[in-house]
């Protein structure tokens, strides 16, 4: 295990790494999470045709969570929305309250910025409410009284305890938020560390250590394995300091229970192999530290940006989405947003399926690879 141990001292002895593996993503995580954490308030604009007691029952409910402007037929919404003096805007057609008592099927026009998610949380919202409205009404029978109780009924949340019980939430909406975007700047703090673990790996090479190794008992399948190992290992320890500080200087839960802690820990293993991986491939295909460095840059930058790490992939273009859906920093977010809500390991399985096959195809690359000489 000599060069197991002497990988983590070569890591832990320079001080700019551990800045990087450990500081910046602690400081980049409580600045951002601190900046973000108020609620986004929407400027919604809304032209009622209708004007009944559903609709203006609708709009009450719609001021009490967003900025609501008045506006008339008159007026120009796709300009308002496209100039962003509005994030959307709504549309309650006439007659649609009639229609919504015959049973018909109905729906609120709504604008938005095309191929984008920015108008989202109100879209579902709005989808929902007339959801619930065409229930209601439909069983109703037709019957105004009866719809407005319903409705009345509805607005209380009497139908919402069975839905939040049902859940095993793990915090609100806005925790799980928090919690899922200092994630990803573990996640870079874990990337960070994959420059590492190509850097040790290239240095050998280029020094001639990695082909003195052929003259020694220590085969290089042995040499790999360890310098993976530690690199792992140095990952695990990342990940619990870096949950446990986290988590005691901003004030959001990882989870409600130790055994979700645990649930997030493992998806945060999981992800650390993919990033040893990751950098054991590249210094396997490097000849120079100005290719690994090139390498490193081109796939790094993009898995974080495009994998939702800096900022929520719900405003990106609906290609970069998918772009981003074969990345495992996509996988990552998405796990660990399972775990965190409560959902369990169970739900996130899929996620980590991947993450565990991709590190697996990286590794089994990495040894089949016969590239060592590089020694100039």
């Amino acid at each position: 295990m000599t060069i197991f141990l002497n990988c983590i001292r070569r890591v832990f002895q320079k001080g700019w790494s551990l800045l990087l593996i450990f500081v910046i993503p602690i400081l980049l995580t409580v600045f951002l999470i601190v900046a973000t954490s108020q609620e986004v308030q929407y400027k919604v604009g809304i032209i009622d045709e209708d004007n009944t007691l559903f609709t203006q029952d609708f709009i009450e409910q719609l001021k009490g969570q967003y900025e609501i402007i008045n506006l008339t037929s008159n007026d120009d919404v796709k300009s308002l929305v496209i100039n962003s003096e509005l994030d959307g805007g709504l549309l309650f057609q006439q007659g649609i309250t009639e229609s919504l008592l015959n049973g018909e099927d109905v729906s609120v026009l709504i604008y938005d910025l095309a191929g984008t998610d920015i108008f989202g949380p109100v879209k579902v919202y709005v989808s929902s409410y007339v959801s619930s409205a065409k229930q209601i009404a439909r069983a109703s029978g037709g019957d105004e009284k009866i719809f407005y109780q319903g409705m009345d009924d509805y607005k209380n949340s009497v139908f919402n305890v069975t839905y939040e019980s049902a859940l095993k939430y793990a915090g609100s909406e806005q925790d799980i938020s928090n919690a899922v975007k200092s994630l990803g700047f573990i996640a870079s703090g874990m990337i960070f560390l994959m420059t590492f673990s190509t850097s040790l790996i290239l240095q050998d090479k280029l020094s001639g250590v990695y082909d003195r190794i052929a003259v020694t008992p220590v085969s290089r399948f042995s040499y790999l394995i360890q310098n993976m190992l530690a690199c792992f290992v140095i990952a695990a320890i990342q990940s619990v300091l870096l949950l446990s500080i986290i988590s005691s200087i901003v004030d959001f839960p990882f989870g409600q229970t130790s055994e979700q802690n645990q649930e997030v820990l493992l998806v945060c293993l999981a992800f650390s192999l993919v990033c040893v991986a990751l950098g054991v491939a590249i210094s396997r295909f490097s000849n120079t530290r100005l290719m690994a460095g090139s390498l490193s840059t081109l796939i790094y930058f993009p898995m974080l940006m495009l994998g939702g790490c800096f900022w929520p992939r719900e405003i990106m273009p609906k290609f970069a989405q998918q772009i981003g859906d074969f990345f495992p920093t996509t996988w990552f977010l998405e796990a660990g947003r399972d775990v965190i809500a409560g959902k369990g390991i169970a739900a996130s399985s899929q996620q980590l399926i991947y993450m565990l096959s991709f590190a697996a195809l990286l590794i089994f690359v990495s040894f089949i690879v016969r590239n060592e000489k590089v020694r100039m």
